[in-house]
């Protein structure tokens, strides 16, 4: 069941930008349009040291969260760690958000100096990131993240693909979902895209399933969104708001 739901949901985001009955006129004008900067993001792909396991980090946490207080630390840090991985985790994924360009050198200082129980190498660097659906009226300290990596078609942009996600947009308003999605990458330039699918629970997840795939909405969205950009791998993770 779960990896019939996770094919569906690949198959419903196979976001792009425009469906191949959009106009030049249109797809010239979209081109302008760049991406409204709601925050930046940096990632880190960490691993437990040794014969470290998940009651270690979880000691760990509160002194990182103090430590992090003392240095007058200002950005958000949030651990995502697969959902299939239970009490066996030994990787996981640090996010930090934050309104403004993130100091490489301030996050190594905490990531990896000061600490003996995980290690972390920089998976990407101040992504520009962008809210384009938010059906959430505040986001919950632990939610359900699916993390989706994707590349625009040739004749593709972010200025059509917020077209598209408008659209989507305003056919989810017609049902009572609780659901975010943003779109990452590094500028605007690059035809390389994340996609995030945010839930507070996982009974939010199971209510969009439920009441949005299958409908005739969500097959027409499929339709246009399908063979306008390819998503390489989609991840599901539970994620922890640590500071």
């Amino acid at each position: 069941m779960m990896i019939k739901k996770k094919n569906l949901l690949i198959a419903l985001f196979f976001l792009a930008s425009c469906s191949n009955e959009s106009s030049y006129e249109q797809q010239n004008l979209s081109e302008l349009i760049q991406p409204d900067l709601n925050y930046f993001s940096s990632q880190y792909d960490c691993s437990l040291l040794g014969a470290n396991n998940l009651n270690d980090l979880e000691q760990y946490i509160p002194k990182l969260s103090a430590l992090l207080k003392n240095h007058s630390f200002k950005y958000q840090l949030e651990f995502y760690f697969a959902d299939n991985q239970k009490n066996e985790i030994k990787s996981f994924i640090i996010n930090v958000k934050n309104s403004q360009v993130i100091d490489r050198e301030k996050l190594g200082l905490f990531i990896n100096s000061e600490n003996e129980i995980f290690q972390c190498l920089q998976k990407n660097n101040n992504l520009i990131a962008t809210t384009l659906i938010s059906k959430l009226d505040i986001q919950n300290s632990i939610f359900y993240l699916e993390i989706l990596d994707c590349e625009f078609s040739s004749d593709s942009n972010f200025g059509t693909f917020k077209v598209a996600s408008d659209y989507f947009f305003n056919l989810l308003n017609e049902y009572s979902i609780a659901y975010k999605a943003d779109f990452l990458n590094s500028d605007s330039d690059s035809r390389n895209f994340y996609w995030h699918n945010l839930f507070n629970s996982p009974e939010d997840r199971d209510d969009f399933f439920a009441n949005w795939v299958g409908s005739d909405e969500s097959i027409e969205i499929k339709e246009l969104f399908s063979g306008q950009s390819e998503c390489f791998s989609s991840n599901s993770y539970i994620g922890y708001k640590v500071y």
